[in-house]
């Protein structure tokens, strides 16, 4: 077995590596290229991250640096061996400049003043008809600002210039904060929260918020079938792991390689109205602003894990904690614009 798939390996166009027992067994030439030529034999714990070695995932996609690179992980499995596939993540094209971004939010205000005062109108006048409609425009306003949102943080990164403003947060309750409010506008799924009641760590509160919205969107967009997510917040003497957990029907293992590429190459026409495939980019990218990583793990028929890693490490100064003031001004709203009803953007819940 082992000799016929290091065959198929060595025609891979990535780097690939098999594993057994813990120990790399196989290296076609792209993969001692990247990871050495005496890699062979060699622990995989010595040359990738714990969470990645510790993985019991059938089928998982992780990021990771290697030689100073920034590296996608995926994995396959056949019998007692396991295969890991190496590809270098490289940056898209910025989607859009800076007036694109100032014209679409200019018009996106004037159309959404424009639906908050057609709607008190139409509530004023008891038009129902007219207000279901005004509801869905406000929703796609909705959809189209956190489009955009998702679009600026990708075209930082491919300019390398990602604002983060980082400062004392305190992750706990940020989590119980965004857990309670998806409860309310989407009663039929059981959300649940497992970690501390108070953990503090430096971070960009908006950019983890945006974050944790962007995880839990996706599950509700994709993971078809699910009942349940799990929210969870696993500390580190280093790190702390956010988990978003679903019970959904998983990913495909063809698809669990592409991921992160859906909105480059990877869409069909009917997974149009399902979001632009951001998201996860997105995240990854903000993990990395905090000096962390993304990893995808999937139980196909069974659900999907997203863990992110975030550094516990402090700045050189202390930086004071700010008072809490609740979630950011209608962040629920834009967060899950792809996966909430059009009855959720009436007047009661805009602020």
């Amino acid at each position: 077995m082992l000799t016929v798939s290091s065959k198929v390996l060595s025609l891979s166009s990535e780097a690939a590596v098999l594993i057994r027992a813990g120990r790399i067994v196989y290296a076609n030439k792209r993969a001692e290229k990247l990871l050495g030529s005496g890699c062979v034999g060699k622990p995989l714990t010595a040359l990738l991250s714990a969470e990645i070695c510790q993985s019991q995932a059938g089928i998982f996609t992780a990021d990771t640096v290697l030689a100073g690179k920034r590296y996608n992980v995926r994995t396959a499995r056949l019998d007692d061996l396991q295969a890991l596939f190496f590809s270098e993540i490289s940056i898209a094209p910025a989607l859009v400049n800076d007036a694109f971004l100032f014209s679409m939010r200019s018009a996106l205000m004037n159309l959404r003043l424009s639906a908050n005062l057609s709607q008190s109108r139409a509530e004023q006048g008891g038009n129902s008809e007219l207000g279901s409609y005004l509801r869905s425009i406000q929703r796609d306003v909705f959809r189209i600002t956190r489009l955009l949102d998702n679009a600026s943080v990708v075209r930082s990164i491919a300019r390398e210039d990602l604002a983060v403003s980082m400062a004392s947060l305190d992750l706990a309750a940020l989590c119980h904060a965004v857990i309670d409010s998806v409860s309310l506008l989407r009663p039929d799924i059981s959300f649940r929260f497992y970690g501390e009641e108070s953990f503090y760590l430096i971070a960009d509160r908006v950019l983890i918020e945006q974050l944790l919205y962007n995880l839990i969107s996706n599950a509700l967009v994709h993971a078809e079938g699910l009942e349940h997510i799990t929210l969870s917040l696993n500390p580190t003497p280093t790190q702390v792991i956010v988990s978003v957990s679903d019970d959904g029907c998983g990913i495909d293992e063809e698809v669990m390689g592409h991921v992160f590429e859906r909105y480059r190459a990877f869409f069909a026409l009917g997974e149009m109205g399902r979001g632009a495939g951001l998201g996860l980019s997105v995240v990854r990218a903000i993990a990395q602003a905090h000096d962390g990583t993304l990893m995808l793990e999937s139980r196909p028929g069974s659900g999907t894990s997203a863990r992110v890693s975030l550094s516990r490490k402090l700045p050189g100064k202390a930086l004071s904690a700010p008072k809490w003031d609740g979630l950011g001004e209608n962040a629920l709203l834009i967060g899950l614009a792809d996966c909430l009803d059009a009855d959720c953007y009436d007047g009661k819940y805009l602020d």
